[in-house]
């Protein structure tokens, strides 16, 4: 019986060692160690196992990760230096988006084949360096061939002074070639040998280093919490030779305040005079020096379909013309009328008419005694009646009316009355005063988010 056991512990022992062993000898070379041909790029990838049958997909799109960058592996360094420069961004990450770039656009590679563990799935792909060759070398060519098309079709459109279609035409003759940006591009435009994006982007830095916008008014004045009376504009020039300039048309800009603030419209295009204006609908800073800028937009110009962040980037880096409008901003003027009493006396020192005045200070208004310098007129009646008295106490109230017109319109604006406000203290003056300072805490409540909302709405 003990001899019975100690069989079958040696046959599953046996069994596991087998089995072990026949699944270590199955494991293929190519899993064992990478192979190398130099007829073809390798790709080769390896992903945990799952339940969902995932992992076939992961495996092949960790094998064509690894197959495109064999490919990218040799960028010319003096070209990879020179996108570092003009986009700015690393050659790490160029080379990330190049790679990605590759992996897109593969194209007749092969399953060599594949090997499963219980707890692994590999994949083994190859792509032939000829075929790879030949097939990036007839895309490289249409693309070259494309972007040639839409650079010369810049060419034309600056030399008949179409300044702002000649910037869109080079924008989209990079796009064609956005995917070979690591490439030399050597070709022939108009008998001479150039290399393509380079010379796309040297015409745009030319072409944008000769526009100089100039404000139309360089200081213009506003009110806070108002709109201003005309549209900022700025007029767009290109400097040709001989001190020629010629006014350009329909060019994107794009304005903005960079002190101060307010709501304006933020894109316009310029008009056959080459005058682009925003509207400015409200002052919502009370600064009294704000500026816009306003500077030519050249995302408005590019191909909405441009995906690569390296030329989105190398475009970012263009020194696109730009100007500087000053505002001088004033604060609001209101002339107050008020007539404060109490039990009939006039007050010696009112009581509504400064807290109103600290209200609409500290939002930059100021006051005039004239009515024709004024934006609103504000008139305040204020006094105050004897109530009971009790147990020595007496009780006063005060009654307040105040509103607001708006001597632009001729509008009544703001319009409130409060009633009853009580006041106690142990003799009748006193007891309308303090009615007096409740009125006013009532009114301020009520008064500043009520009226400034109409003059400054959110």
């Amino acid at each position: 019986m003990i001899l019975s056991v100690y069989y079958r512990k040696l046959f599953v022992v046996g069994l596991f060692f087998g089995f072990a062993f026949q699944l270590f000898a199955s494991r293929p070379d190519w899993v064992e160690k990478r192979p190398v041909d130099p007829q073809y790029y390798i790709g080769i990838g390896v992903v945990q196992k799952d339940n969902n049958r995932d992992y076939i997909q992961r495996g092949k799109n960790a094998a064509l990760s690894d197959l495109s960058s064999e490919i990218t592996v040799n960028i010319s360094s003096e070209l990879l230096d020179i996108a570092v420069e003009q986009s700015g961004m690393s050659k790490e990450q160029i080379r990330q988006e190049i790679r990605t770039t590759t992996k897109n656009e593969l194209e007749g590679y092969e399953l060599v084949d594949t090997y499963e563990s219980r707890n692994e799935y590999w994949v083994y792909y190859r792509l032939s360096k000829a075929l790879w060759e030949m097939k990036k070398q007839e895309k490289l060519d249409n693309a070259i061939s494309l972007s040639k098309d839409l650079y010369t079709s810049g060419l034309a459109k600056s030399e008949s002074g179409d300044v702002t279609e000649a910037i869109r035409f080079y924008l989209q003759a990079l796009e064609p070639i956005q995917k070979y940006i690591a490439e030399p591009l050597e070709t022939t435009v108009n008998g001479q040998n150039i290399y393509l994006k380079n010379e796309i982007y040297s015409r745009l830095q030319n072409t944008l280093s000769s526009i100089k916008l100039t404000p139309v008014a360089t200081d213009i004045d506003g009110k806070y919490g108002m709109a201003l009376e005309s549209p900022v504009q700025v007029k767009a020039e290109f400097q040709g030779g001989e001190n020629e300039s010629i006014s350009i048309g329909n060019l994107p800009l794009k304005f903005s305040f960079i002190r101060g603030d307010g709501e304006l419209v933020r894109r316009v295009r310029t008009n056959s005079q080459g005058i682009g204006g925003s509207q400015v609908s409200k002052i919502t800073s009370p600064e009294n020096v704000q500026i816009i800028r306003a500077n030519m937009s050249l995302n408005d110009l590019m191909p909405k379909d441009t995906s690569l962040t390296l030329v989105r980037n190398m475009v970012q880096s263009l020194a696109a013309p730009q100007t500087r409008i000053v505002l001088n901003i004033s604060g609001l003027v209101a002339r107050i009328e008020s007539s404060e009493s109490n039990f009939g006396e006039a007050l010696e020192v009112a009581y509504i008419e400064p807290l109103v005045k600290n209200v609409l200070s500290d939002r930059g208004f100021s006051f005039s005694e004239e009515s024709g310098n004024a934006d609103f007129l504000i008139d305040i009646e204020a006094q105050s009646r004897k109530g009971s008295v009790v147990y020595g106490q007496h009780v006063a109230y005060v009654d307040l009316n105040i509103s607001v017109l708006d001597m632009r319109s001729g509008e009544e604006i703001y319009k409130q009355s409060f009633t009853d406000v009580k006041g106690i203290h142990l003799d009748y003056e006193r007891a309308g005063l303090q009615a007096f300072e409740n009125a006013g805490e009532k009114l301020k409540e009520d008064f500043a988010p009520e009226f400034l909302s109409k003059i400054f709405p959110e």
